[in-house]
C-alpha cells in the first residue's frame, strides 16, 4: 500500500526542516527522505495503537517504544549512538544512554539482529596500526563497547576486555585474541 501525505510550509518551515536536518545531522539532500522515513514511523507507532492496547502510560515506556519504531524504520539495520538519541528526543548523553540500556533491555529478541549489525560494523572499522599490534577503532557509542565487552565478558573471561584509549575521546583498543573471539562469535 502506497500512501501520501501533503505537509504544507505553514507545518513544516524551512526553519523547521533546517533544525531536523541539523538534529539527525543529515545534508540537505537527505532530508526528505529522512522525513519519510520518520512519517513511517510515526504512521506504524498509531497503527500498532490501535491495533494493541493503546499507548504505554509511563513517559519512560512511551520514549523506549518512540525508540523500537525509529530503529525499525528511520535507522535500520543498526542502533543510534547516545548522541544521535540526546539529538532526536531532546535529552543529556546519560539519559540517551539509559534510554537506550532500557530499550535494548525491553526489546532485545526483536532488536538482536540491529544490535548484532551494530557491534559488526564496529569491529569492521578496527585496524592493526602495525601488524600483530592491537586493534583500534573509533566509537561514539559507549553503550556499542559494553555490549562487545559483554559478549568477551561470557564467551572468552580470560580474555582482555576492549579499552579506551587514554587520552583519545572516542578510540578503543582490542587485543588480537579478543578480536578474533567477538568476529567468530558475530559472524
Amino acid at each position: 500500500m502506497n500512501l501520501t501525505i501533503t505537509v504544507t510550509t505553514a507545518e513544516l518551515s524551512a526553519a523547521d526542516k533546517t533544525l531536523i536536518q541539523q538534529c539527525l545531522g543529515l545534508t540537505p539532500a537527505q532530508v526528505t527522505a529522512a522525513l519519510t522515513k520518520l512519517a513511517k514511523t510515526a504512521f506504524m507507532e498509531y497503527v500498532k495503537m490501535f491495533k494493541e492496547k493503546g499507548l504505554p502510560t509511563r513517559a519512560d515506556e512511551v520514549q523506549q517504544e518512540r525508540l523500537y519504531f525509529l530503529l525499525n524504520y528511520f535507522f535500520e539495520n543498526r542502533l543510534p549512538s547516545e548522541n544521535e538519541i540526546s539529538s532526536i528526543f531532546q535529552l543529556t548523553p546519560s539519559q540517551s544512554k539509559t534510554l537506550l540500556r532500557n530499550t535494548k533491555s525491553r526489546y532485545r529478541t526483536k532488536i538482536n539482529t540491529f544490535i548484532k549489525n551494530t557491534l559488526l560494523e564496529t569491529l569492521a572499522s578496527a585496524i592493526q596500526p602495525n601488524p600483530g599490534s592491537d586493534y583500534e577503532f573509533i566509537c561514539t557509542s559507549p553503550t556499542t563497547v559494553e555490549e562487545l565487552n559483554l559478549i568477551v565478558s561470557q564467551k572468552g573471561p580470560e580474555l582482555k576486555p576492549i579499552e579506551k584509549i587514554r587520552g583519545l575521546a572516542s578510540k578503543y583498543s582490542c587485543a588480537v585474541d579478543t578480536y578474533a573471539l567477538l568476529q567468530d562469535q558475530l559472524v
